[in-house]
């Protein structure tokens, strides 16, 4: 019952006034819906990350086993794009109802830090998956070299 009569109340004239608040309410569902997609997406490649790395461990058998070989790393990679899309998700829900609430109250003010905070999130991480896809071959050749 709490969240069926999460708006306002409103009468004939009201409602029809407030059409445009309904698309906005819809845009920021949509919005939300794309944040839980990305989400989705992060934690479905951390997982084939992960995952790869045992094809890799199992087919190659790589020598080197440190905290730097190979599987180390790709399972690092993983489940940090796990944790990643789990944290997506979660922040994507908590701002899906404080943008409700300000959209409801009139007072919804876009916020310029979380765009900059996730585009370097993201810049940092491809930075990474560049590098290691860039030196796996130097890698491997450690690790078959035993160093």
């Amino acid at each position: 019952m709490l969240l069926y009569h999460r708006h306002k109340n409103l009468d004939k004239d009201q409602t029809e006034s407030h059409i445009g608040d309904r698309r906005t309410h819809l845009a920021n569902e949509r919005t939300f819906l794309a944040w839980i997609r990305t989400a989705v997406s992060i934690m479905a490649f951390g997982f084939l990350i992960e995952k790869f790395s045992l094809f890799l461990w199992i087919d190659l058998k790589p020598q080197h086993t440190g905290p730097y070989s190979s599987l180390a790393i790709s399972n690092l990679l993983g489940v940090i794009f796990v944790g990643l899309g789990a944290i997506i998700g979660l922040l994507s829900m908590a701002r899906f109802i404080k943008v409700e609430k300000e959209i409801e109250n009139n007072t919804f003010r876009p916020s310029i830090a979380m765009d900059i905070l996730w585009g370097l999130i993201f810049f940092v991480l491809s930075a990474i998956i560049f590098y290691y896809i860039f030196n796996w071959h130097n890698i491997l050749i450690l690790e078959y070299a035993g160093g």
